[in-house]
């Protein structure tokens, strides 16, 4: 070996550095992994309110097409026929759809598909066009649930005015056999509108019968022909004989003490009897037992007075 050779070997761990190689460092420990935090639950949106009918004093129910954008405004309530009316472009009152279900009309779209359907039992000899309807049909108020109410609410309307459920006490008090059970299947029914509609406004007409039972499932009532009665084919209205109409005043009283809702009072005159002493004993007599009441054309298809 050469001196050179020998040299540079002995000098070789020195350009290398004094310990030699240079260790492998170790290696280092995996971080860990960082703890998730718990995931915050997201606050569930308060419950919607049912719509506030229970202040409504300016109302009316009204079955004709238009209505001027100043009374709109000035309304808080109305129950109007949503096959018809058309409505305002001005935000106005809480709107109600108008749903009959001890009745259908053959100029409802779906008569078509209902008519001679064995729940359709009978003409109604008052109004025609209309045949009562046995509501303890499933047919029938799958019907009413799946189309009619669901059109309703689809539309924007904010609640239903059931109208026509005295049809279930016509039917049972006149074949008591045949139709058993009519009047607990309309008071059913409402229970199943509620439980699907948890958050809409309910309102009955007519439906003293089922008014206690279904009270905590309904807004209000309406009632027809208790201090004022009159049909479209008769040429005057006039006053309900006291005899008829004290009965059922004092069960509408009832039901306002025990619930605290209202009763809203449908008062039928025609235009020229508007000043008649009957009506405005019929208007005292609606206030002074709490109820609040609306004086309407007998067909509802003309604008009323609102706030007689």
């Amino acid at each position: 070996m050469t001196a050179g050779l020998i040299l540079a070997a002995l000098l070789a761990p020195a350009a290398l550095g004094a310990g030699g190689p240079a260790p492998t460092p170790a290696p280092s420990a995996a971080p860990k992994a960082k703890k998730k935090a718990a995931a915050i639950p997201a606050a569930k949106p308060a419950p919607r309110a049912r719509p506030a009918v229970a202040a409504a004093q300016k109302w009316i129910c009204f079955y004709g097409g238009n209505i001027s954008d100043r009374i709109w405004k000035d309304l808080d309530l109305a129950m109007v026929d949503p096959d018809n009316f058309q409505v305002p472009s001005t935000s106005g009152p809480v709107r109600l759809a108008y749903v009959s279900v001890g009745e259908v009309d053959e100029r409802r779209a779906f008569w078509s598909s209902v008519k001679g359907r064995p729940y359709v039992i009978e003409p109604n000899p008052d109004w025609p066009s209309a045949h009562r309807v046995d509501l303890r049909s499933p047919e029938w108020r799958s019907l009413l649930h799946d189309r009619v109410i669901s059109d309703a609410l689809y539309k924007g309307y904010e609640g239903v005015m059931f109208d026509t459920l005295d049809t279930a006490e016509y039917f049972e008090s006149s074949a008591p056999v045949k139709f058993a059970g009519s009047v607990d299947a309309a008071a059913a029914f409402i229970r199943e509108v509620r439980a699907k509609n948890p958050t809409i406004a309910i309102v009955v007409n007519n439906g003293i019968s089922i008014a206690e039972a279904v009270a905590p499932d309904i807004d209000g009532l309406l009632v027809e022909d208790l201090y004022t009665r009159c049909l479209p084919q008769y040429s005057e209205c006039g006053p309900t004989p006291r005899e008829h109409s004290f009965e059922k005043e004092k069960r509408l009283k009832e039901f306002v003490r025990k619930t605290g809702k209202p009763v809203f009072v449908l008062l039928y005159a025609r235009l020229e009897e508007r000043e008649k002493g009957w009506l405005k004993n019929a208007v005292r007599r609606s206030r002074e037992n709490g109820f609040r009441p609306y004086v309407a054309s007998p067909t509802l298809e003309r604008y009323g007075r609102i706030d007689p």
